[in-house]
C-alpha cells in the first residue's frame, strides 16, 4: 500500500500550477493536475519534469526587462548539503558557511548566553518580559517584548548586558564566509548576462552578512553600495546615482561606454560592517569589536526603516517599484516585514508594468498568499517553491528535449 503524501506546490501561475508529490521515496511530478509518466532520450519522468519546470521559469524570466531588482532574505544564505550536488570537501562544515533559520538562532543564542557569566539564560530572559508563545520560540518576538519592557524591568545592568550579548550573538552568527558552494556569484553572473539596457542590476537585501559582496569582488564586479571610493568610506545615497564609464580618445561616437560589470546593492537593514560615528557619519569598515549599525530583529524594524540611512535605501526601493518593464526577483525572503510587503504589494497593485517572481521553498504559507492569489489571475507574477542554489541551478538552463513530449500533460504554458 502506498503511503499518503501531501502535494508540494513548485510552480504557481496562471498558466502553469506544477505539483510534487513523494510516495515510497520516489518523486511524481503534476502539470496542472496531470501526472508526467513519460520517459524520453535515456531520461526518467523526474529529470524531465525539472527540465520542463526549467524552461517554464526561464520562459518568464527570460523576457526584455528595461529594469531588473532583487530582493533577498535569510533564505539566500542559508546553505544546505542537500543543495549541493556533489561532494563536498572534507574540513568544509556547511553549517559555519551558513545563515541561520530562527530556530538555529535561538538554539545558538540560547547556549551563548549559558556559557556568558553575569547574564540572564534566555529562558529567564523570557519571563521577566512576560514572554510566554503558545508556539514555537521567536527571537524576533522575544527581542519586540524586550524593546517594551526595557524601561521597567529590575537588575537593568545584566538585562542590558544580556541584550548586548544576544546581539554581538547575531552579529557573529551572520560573519559568514564565502564558499565553493555558494551561488552568489553564479546567480549575479547569469543575472547580468545579455542584458541590454544599461539600467543596474540593483540588489536589495535585509541580510547582514556580507555574502554578495564577496561573490561580487571575487567575480569582479564595481559595487555601488552607497559609500564613497575614498577612505574612511562614508555613506552617502548620491553614490547610487553615480555610474561608470569608459573613457577613450580614439571613439568615433561621442557617446558613453558603460562598464559592464556594475551591480548596485543596497542593505535595507544594515551589515555587520557598518558603523556610526558620534557626528552621525555611517562607515563602511571591518572592525569587528564595534557596534555595526543593524536593525536588529524586532517588531521596531518598521520605525528605524524611517531613520537615515535606511530612509534613503527604502524610498529607492519603491522608486524602482515603479518604473515601467520592471521585474522583481524574490529570493529567500518571507515577507514577515510587513513594511516591506506592503511596499511590493502596493507596487503590484499599482504599477501594472510590474513583474514579480518569488523564490521560496515553501510558497504555501499564509505570508505569500495574495501574490499566489494574483499569480493564478495575471500573467505577470510566478512563485516558484525552491531553494536558492536550485533556483540558480535552473536559471537560463536550455531545454535539452522536445516540446512534443509535453503537448498532452495538460501545461497550457506554450
Amino acid at each position: 500500500m502506498k503511503e499518503f503524501c501531501h502535494r508540494e506546490t513548485i510552480i504557481i501561475s496562471c498558466a502553469d500550477i506544477v505539483e510534487k508529490e513523494t510516495v515510497d521515496n520516489e518523486e511524481v511530478y503534476y502539470f496542472n493536475g496531470k501526472k508526467l509518466d513519460k520517459t524520453a532520450n535515456g531520461k526518467t519522468e523526474v529529470e524531465l519534469a525539472k527540465e520542463k519546470i526549467a524552461e517554464i521559469v526561464n520562459n518568464f524570466l527570460g523576457r526584455q526587462y528595461e529594469n531588473t531588482i532583487v530582493l533577498t532574505g535569510a533564505g539566500s544564505s542559508i546553505l544546505r548539503e542537500t543543495d549541493i550536488n556533489e561532494e563536498i570537501d572534507e574540513g568544509i562544515n556547511i553549517y559555519d558557511h551558513s545563515g541561520k533559520i530562527m530556530s538555529e538562532l535561538k538554539n545558538e543564542i540560547e547556549k551563548h548566553l549559558e556559557e556568558t557569566p553575569d547574564v540572564f539564560s534566555l529562558y529567564e530572559l523570557a519571563e521577566r518580559v512576560k514572554y510566554f508563545p503558545e508556539e514555537g520560540f521567536n527571537i524576533e518576538d522575544l527581542l519586540t517584548k524586550v524593546d517594551m519592557a526595557k524601561d521597567y524591568v529590575d537588575e537593568k545592568e545584566k538585562f542590558e548586558k544580556t541584550i548586548k550579548e544576544i546581539e554581538r550573538k547575531i552579529k557573529n552568527l551572520c560573519d559568514i564566509k564565502l564558499c565553493k558552494y555558494h551561488k552568489h556569484g553564479e546567480f549575479i553572473n547569469k543575472l547580468v548576462a545579455k542584458r541590454k539596457s544599461h539600467n543596474r542590476v540593483k540588489i536589495f537585501t535585509t541580510n547582514y552578512d556580507t555574502l554578495f559582496e564577496q561573490a561580487l569582488q571575487e567575480e569582479g564586479y564595481i559595487i555601488v553600495d552607497g559609500f564613497s571610493y575614498e577612505f574612511p568610506r562614508k555613506f552617502n545615497s548620491r553614490y547610487f546615482d553615480y555610474d561608470f564609464i569608459i573613457r577613450g580618445d580614439n571613439k568615433i561616437i561621442d557617446e558613453p561606454e558603460y562598464v559592464d560589470k556594475v551591480v548596485h546593492l543596497l542593505k535595507m537593514h544594515g551589515s555587520i560592517d557598518w558603523r556610526r560615528y558620534k557626528n552621525g557619519e555611517v562607515i563602511k569598515c571591518h572592525d569587528k569589536d564595534t557596534n555595526s549599525l543593524m536593525v536588529y530583529p524586532r517588531s521596531a524594524k518598521f520605525e528605524l526603516s524611517y531613520e537615515s540611512p535606511y530612509f534613503d535605501l527604502f524610498s529607492r526601493f519603491q522608486v524602482e517599484l515603479r518604473k515601467k518593464n520592471t521585474i522583481l526577483i524574490v529570493i529567500g525572503f518571507s515577507f514577515a516585514d510587513k513594511h516591506i510587503k506592503s511596499i511590493v504589494k502596493n507596487a503590484m497593485l499599482n504599477n501594472p508594468h510590474l513583474n514579480i517572481f518569488i523564490v521560496s521553498p515553501n510558497i504555501e504559507t499564509k505570508e505569500y498568499e495574495d501574490f499566489a492569489d494574483r499569480a493564478k489571475k495575471y500573467e505577470n507574477v510566478m512563485l516558484l517553491g525552491y531553494t536558492f542554489n536550485q533556483f540558480v541551478d535552473i536559471y537560463r538552463k536550455q531545454a535539452a528535449y522536445s516540446d512534443e513530449l509535453f503537448m498532452d500533460v495538460g501545461d497550457s504554458h506554450e
